[in-house]
């Protein structure tokens, strides 16, 4: 028996769900990689269209993320191999020090992990702040993280579209901008001794009202 034969009972229920309920019946009878996916295209072949309603679901919660947010952020990161270290726009160190052991590693996965701890950082501000939301500009020299924003319909971006993902678990709108490299003050602690704590700071001086 196919998947699309075992769903069929349930099409009408299916049909009535929505994409966190779609995704929970997936899981619940179909609990493997290679079984949820084809789950998604047996749901496909029967008029269900998972990917395009978990698009326009993240596209619904970014835009509300957006319309919420009256604050915002700016961060720059950089990274090597081991290291990384995130300042504020004044060029001042928020966060630095050695990668966790699972981080790094090659030279993208660390602008990559770096970037991805300026989305959590940012949330960890919105949150010790009361925020419901909070709009992070994150720069970085790193040109190829900027396809990590969530676009509709955009299927470009690869590896860097978790950071859009990530932005939206944490309510944070985000924008990413390119900076030049030999402009970006988040180098200098990236390749230099020691660390800071992201608990170090006034969370609360690092935000100012849009």
């Amino acid at each position: 028996m196919t998947i699309t034969d075992k769903i069929k009972p349930d099409i009408e229920e299916l049909k009535q769900m929505n994409i966190a309920e779609l995704t929970a019946y997936g899981k619940e009878h179909f609990d493997s990689r290679s079984g949820f996916s084809a789950y998604k295209k047996a749901l496909k072949q029967l008029g269900i269209d998972y990917n395009a309603m978990r698009i326009a679901r993240r596209l619904e919660r970014k835009n509300h993320v957006s319309d919420i947010s009256h604050n915002e952020i700016i961060l720059v990161t950089d990274a090597t191999t081991e290291r990384f270290a995130i300042c504020n726009e004044k060029g001042d160190p928020v966060w630095f020090g050695r990668f966790f052991d699972n981080e790094g590693g090659e030279q993208s996965a660390g602008e990559l992990a770096a970037a991805k701890k300026a989305i959590w950082l940012a949330g960890k501000i919105k949150e010790s702040i009361g925020l419901e939301a909070i709009t992070l500009h994150l720069q970085t020299d790193a040109q190829w993280l900027c396809w990590g924003e969530f676009k509709a319909n955009d299927k470009r971006g690869g590896k860097a579209r978790v950071l859009g993902e990530l932005a939206i678990k944490y309510n944070v709108d985000l924008h990413i901008e390119h900076i030049r490299g030999a402009g970006n003050p988040a180098d200098y602690y990236s390749r230099a001794r020691g660390f800071k704590k992201w608990q170090d700071n006034d969370l609360a001086s690092l935000v100012s009202q849009v």
